[in-house]
């Protein structure tokens, strides 16, 4: 918050607080409490199911406490739906045994439902309010999907029809080019191709295996693109095996300093907990971090300095890479990035990146009264203080790709002409 709209941040959380003390069930409080949430414009803010608490509640229970509401859908509605324009239409998913009728139906807390149609699907009735959503801004939505007595919250920028899990406008055909396999291949004698599609720390070991299995190819591809489309995120130390062959001067670091409050702490302590196959050096880091706030409650405090790496030796191969991005690129994979575009040898090819790394380091603790988790960023990174922050604008690519090209061949061409 700064001082430009610390007042319209007051409005609009008293406006919410008003509305959450119209709720008559919590599935009504949760909705609200994440329409607030979204105001922050943080990816790093959010929320999730807490399974482990969800499977001890009483089915009686659960469905007072998160009633599956019904709307009857008559055919004057959907013939009238089948020509909307905007968000409001029929959304259908391949494979799916219903549809959705998604229309303004508004009360305090929402402004549209997409409710079940023309269900052959025992387990979900004709009138299900699959779906709520409010309206943030022109375009911009809070989503709540609702699952089994199971919430969802998302905020979305429905385009080109696309709804949610899947579900697409009527009459729209949408070509789904996301690749979630990762994958090493040769394109041809001088390039080396690998998709990293995520950098959580579940899959280090497989990016480490990749790399491993390639490294002959490595040692002797004068041209290599990564393709990062998609990555979310994850481990920074996920992405180590990668740095080496990118390296041709020092690398700049800003560092991040924690908020030590407590609830911080044991989300850091939680970590330890929950990993404990985490390498002896890492723990060792994370304990003396917790340490350390322990002894600066309520304080900002420095646990990364600001570094420069030159711990690296340059590689002869690859000489020139390429690295495709795109809006769904965010957090650990925009910290890659940050390091990556230092070297020579490297150009970013696509689209901003989303702009989710300023405040990072996520960590869980109990949501209210609530079977729900809350994540929260618990750093704050010092570029923020030198105008060099990238959240809520990405990364931007040396050159620019749009969707109808084909961004591997665009790649190709590129190296190609590099030589």
């Amino acid at each position: 918050m700064t001082k430009s709209n610390i007042e319209q941040y007051n409005q609009f959380t008293a406006q919410k607080e008003q509305v959450v003390a119209q709720a008559k069930n919590k599935s009504q409080c949760y909705f609200v409490i994440n329409q607030w949430m979204s105001y922050f414009n943080d990816n790093h803010l959010q929320s999730d199911v807490n399974m482990e608490v969800m499977e001890k509640i009483d089915p009686k229970q659960l469905q007072t406490d998160y009633p599956i509401e019904k709307i009857a859908v008559n055919k004057k509605v959907l013939k009238k739906l089948e020509k909307a324009k905007g968000i409001e239409g029929i959304y259908s998913k391949e494979g799916e045994n219903f549809s959705l009728a998604l229309f303004e139906n508004k009360n305090s807390f929402r402004d549209y439902v997409a409710v079940v149609i023309k269900s052959t699907d025992s387990t979900i009735e004709n009138g299900t309010v699959l779906v709520e959503l409010k309206e943030k801004s022109e375009k911009e939505f809070v989503l709540l999907y609702h699952s089994s007595h199971m919430l969802i919250c998302a905020d979305i920028k429905p385009k080109e029809g696309k709804l949610i899990s899947g579900f697409v406008k009527n009459g729209k055909e949408i070509v789904n080019k996301r690749n979630y396999d990762f994958e090493a291949k040769k394109l041809n004698e001088n390039t080396l191709y690998f998709n990293i599609p995520s950098f959580r720390w579940e899959t280090k070991q497989m990016i480490d295996s990749l790399f491993a299995a390639q490294k002959e190819n490595l040692s002797k591809s004068s041209s290599l693109i990564i393709d990062l489309r998609n990555n979310g995120g994850g481990s920074d130390d996920a992405y180590s095996v990668i740095s080496p062959y990118l390296y041709t001067q020092p690398i700049k670091g800003i560092g991040v300093d924690a908020l030590a409050t407590n609830d911080n702490i044991k989300g850091w302590e939680l970590i330890l907990a929950q990993y404990p196959d985490l390498p002896t050096e890492k723990k060792q880091e994370i304990q003396n971090l917790i340490d350390k706030m322990k002894l600066q409650i309520n304080q900002n405090v420095n646990i990364v300095e600001d570094d420069i790496d030159s711990s690296f030796t340059q590689l002869l191969f690859p000489k020139n890479v390429v690295i495709l991005i795109n809006e769904r690129c965010a957090s650990t994979t925009e910290q890659f990035l940050l390091e990556a575009r230092q070297s020579k040898k490297v150009t970013l090819m696509g689209q901003n990146t989303q702009g989710t790394l300023d405040y990072s380091n996520l960590r869980e603790s109990d949501f209210c009264e609530m079977p729900y988790k809350l994540y929260t960023p618990t750093t704050r990174s010092r570029r923020i203080d030198i105008g060099e922050g990238i959240d809520g604008i990405g990364i931007k690519p040396n050159i620019y790709l749009t969707e109808k090209q084909d961004w591997i061949q665009e790649a190709l061409k590129f190296l190609d002409e590099k030589k």
